[in-house]
């Protein structure tokens, strides 16, 4: 089965038709340049990206703390606490 695409609108836009060549200018047409700028939000954003990239995955410290404390059998469970925290999380 074709599927001819030639004349389909896509969101308001024009297919090109194969024959017009890219880049051709009219005689007459004045140039125009593309420009693209970051906003600040951007480059806040990529900012913050870099820096979560470049910190560790897993916080080494932590796990050493909570390990000490299992081993040493300081480590206690509070089952209301675990309780709530699963109440809140599930809550709509």
């Amino acid at each position: 089965m074709r599927i001819d695409l030639n004349g389909i609108s896509l969101n308001g836009m024009e297919r090109e038709d194969k024959t017009k060549k890219a880049g051709a200018k009219s005689p007459g047409a004045s140039h125009v340049e593309d420009k693209a700028s970051l906003s600040t939000d951007t480059l806040s954003l990529s900012s913050l990206e870099a820096k979560v990239q470049a910190s560790p995955e897993v916080r080494q410290d932590k796990v050493e703390a909570l390990r000490q404390a299992i081993q040493n059998g300081e480590y206690e469970v509070d089952p209301q606490k675990i309780a709530h925290a699963i109440l809140e999380h599930n809550k709509g």
